[in-house]
């Protein structure tokens, strides 16, 4: 989900607030981001897309009944969320960041019948931006792009924020397959940053 500027400091007092806007905030005229300058925003989206292949390989093990189950998620199936994740990494990175919004075509879920389709898809977009962000460098991640927002103007942002954004975006929705994992008593695949980081 995308917001406008920050105000969840607003409560603080006056001192508090100047100071933790300083250490935690980057505001340009019309656009307030978590300075993210001390992470490595190209591996935190790598991390992402290497959690989304371990879920694939997790959901593929299951009946498939039980992929496309109605849950009451955010997207109500496990199939429906993952693909989810997908169409996020695809739309924002492949289409936003290279500046071809228009041209974005959404796919409905129920054209996925099995996992091989869901994994053929994943795949085709992984390789999309493996490739764009195997380019990237502090030029690219500092150039900024037009966010559209639903019911909203859209906002000029940086790449790299787009990028952070999307790693997130697809990271909470992780943990929704968590938990719906959980209630039928299946081990979530999942891996945490540390973890990542000592492979």
């Amino acid at each position: 989900m995308e917001e406008g500027p920050v105000t969840a400091l607003n409560s603080l007092s006056s001192t508090r607030s100047q100071h933790a806007r300083e250490r935690l905030f980057t505001v340009s005229a019309n656009y307030s981001v978590l300075d993210v300058s001390c992470v490595d925003s190209k591996l935190l989206f790598e991390y992402s897309q290497a959690l989304r292949n371990r879920y694939s390989e997790q959901l593929a093990k299951l009946p498939w009944k039980e992929v496309v189950k109605g849950r009451g998620g955010s997207f109500d199936s496990l199939r429906n969320i993952f693909l989810h994740t997908v169409d996020a990494e695809d739309r924002l990175v492949n289409y936003v960041i290279l500046g071809r919004t228009e041209d974005w075509v959404s796919q409905s879920p129920d054209e996925f019948r099995d996992m091989d389709s869901i994994s053929k898809r994943a795949k085709e977009v992984e390789s999309k931006t493996k490739a764009y962000v195997a380019k990237l460098n502090s030029p690219e991640l500092e150039r900024k792009v037009e966010m559209p927002r639903r019911g909203m103007p859209s906002i000029s942002v940086r790449v790299e924020d787009v990028l952070v954004h999307v790693a997130l975006e697809n990271i909470h929705h992780f943990g929704e397959l968590i938990a719906l994992l959980w209630q039928i008593d299946v081990e979530p695949p999942h891996m945490g940053w540390i973890g990542y980081l000592q492979r």
